[in-house]
């Protein structure tokens, strides 16, 4: 049998070039399926349970502690969804890379059973990133970098409340390459939500009328017009998933250099 690791003394490189440009091909060869599954449940979400709430929470008509606490539960329940449209996409960006297709049923079921193990390491990847923030931003990243597989392996091997020591693992010795991966996308970004906000801006001149007043992130929804609430759902389905993708790219890289064979073996390896 042929030994497909690399041979002793000889690291092999993560391709941060190769990761951006997969990371791009596959957004822009799936984009309707990618767009469709975030844009999808975000506008419903928005339209059916975030608007109607938000509505009663205008200050006129509430107490400020019930404002507060159910400007809590919307968070919540915004958190609830993200956790699960991230879970379904990188689940989905890993099968499309394989060759296996999107796999949309196994997306979900990965989402739903790994839910909790996301949510609660979540919890504690967000302290500790931010901790190295504090110290300085350097240590921040290097966090970020070290912990940024960890959804990639409670969806895609079932790693469960493990999953951050397998993080840890498979990002050793490839943390600053994965830094470089993690700049580019926060600077594009950037740009994407500059173009965004300039676009509104520009496009509704009386924007500052419609927030003006608001005391919380509720009531500004309650008051924003329901045609940019589908702009809105439709930037974050553009954006979202190139991040998640890469993720999930950088995962099946390093998982094909640590442990050998092709990311085409990857599916066969938890079916």
């Amino acid at each position: 049998m042929t030994d497909t690791n690399p041979t002793p003394g000889f690291k092999a490189e993560l391709g941060v070039g190769r990761i951006l440009g997969g990371t791009f091909d596959l957004y822009f060869k799936n984009f309707p399926l990618m767009f469709g599954i975030v844009f999808v449940p975000y506008l419903i979400y928005t339209l059916l349970v975030l608007n109607p709430v938000s509505e009663q929470l205008m200050p006129s008509t509430v107490d400020s502690m019930a404002s507060f606490t159910s400007s809590l539960a919307i968070a919540a329940l915004s958190g609830f969804l993200v956790i699960l449209l991230q879970a379904v996409v990188v689940r989905m960006s890993i099968s499309l890379h394989t060759g296996q297709g999107a796999q949309l049923g196994e997306a979900v079921r990965g989402a739903v059973t790994g839910f909790l193990p996301i949510l609660i390491l979540g919890i504690i990847a967000g302290i500790a990133t931010m901790i190295g923030f504090l110290l300085l931003i350097v240590p921040g990243l290097y966090v970020l970098a070290l912990l940024y597989v960890y959804v990639p392996a409670i969806v895609f091997e079932k790693a469960g409340f493990s999953a951050l020591g397998r993080s840890e693992e498979l990002t050793k010795g490839y943390r600053w390459a994965i830094v470089g991966i993690i700049l580019v996308l926060v600077i594009l970004n950037w740009i994407l939500s500059a173009i965004y906000s300039a676009v509104i801006f520009t496009s509704v001149m009386d924007l500052g009328e419609i927030t003006s007043g608001a005391s919380n992130p509720a009531s500004i929804a309650a008051a924003t017009p329901w045609w940019l609430t589908v702009v809105s759902a439709a930037f974050q389905a553009v954006v979202l998933p190139i991040g998640l993708i890469a993720s999930g790219l950088v995962y099946a890289r390093l998982r094909e250099i640590k442990e050998g064979g092709s990311t085409g073996d990857l599916l066969k390896v938890f079916e």
